[in-house]
């Protein structure tokens, strides 16, 4: 006989209890899975959603400009690699001879209260750069960018090291145009031509941003 706390059980009751509990317990579901670590992403964008903004006397005056092809951003994938951050814009229709800016915004658990680390990458007749500043301003060596006229697509390269070798990443990517060559009296001389990879035009600057984490 066993005694435990002031009940009285059986050694045969006991073994049936300790059966019992044992056949309940293998009927158990496992702890559900944990976090999902999501480390790429792909993320459409509206075809002809290009504003344009600089043409007229009003300074925050902007319109669509549906026929522009070489800012119209339609894929943006983000991989947040064990050494890099990819990204990659993929376009309705670039052009050598035109000028392209992609900018992109990077928040990091890295960033705190200071701005976002900006990428740049520049294209234009043929020519390209990459410009990425670390927190104290100096220049990030390492980056790189690559333009493909064939796919349509513009990628830049950024080592984690640049970003402080962050544990997530949020990459806000915006892509913009004007008219190097333009005549005095054009009257889009001034203008430029944007769109954000997550909204139309400019709104895509309230879209929620893909969190991207390291892998």
């Amino acid at each position: 006989m066993s005694r435990t706390d002031g009940l009285v059980l059986l050694p045969a009751a006991l073994a049936a209890l300790l059966v019992a509990l044992s056949v309940a317990l293998s009927g158990c579901s496992p702890d559900p899975p944990g976090r999902t670590v999501v480390t790429r992403s792909s993320t459409s964008d509206a075809s002809g959603d290009v504003l344009v903004g600089g043409h007229t006397t009003d300074p925050d005056a902007v319109a669509p400009a549906p026929r522009n092809s070489i800012t119209d951003i339609v894929r943006t994938t983000v991989e947040h690699g064990a050494d890099e951050v990819t990204v990659t814009a993929e376009f309705r229709g670039l052009s050598p001879r035109q000028y392209l800016d992609l900018t992109t915004l990077v928040t990091t658990d890295r960033t705190g209260s200071r701005l976002p680390t900006q990428a740049t990458a520049l294209a234009y007749r043929g020519q390209t750069s990459v410009d990425v500043y670390e927190a104290d301003g100096s220049r990030c060596p390492g980056a790189a960018v690559d333009v493909d006229f064939d796919t349509n697509t513009v990628t830049m390269t950024l080592p984690r090291s640049c970003l402080g070798e962050p544990q997530w990443i949020e990459a806000e990517v915006d892509a913009a145009t004007m008219r190097y060559d333009a005549a005095p009296d054009d009257p889009f001389g001034d203008a430029v031509w944007e769109d954000h990879a997550y909204g139309t035009g400019r709104a895509g600057w309230d879209a929620e941003i893909p969190r991207l984490y390291h892998p």
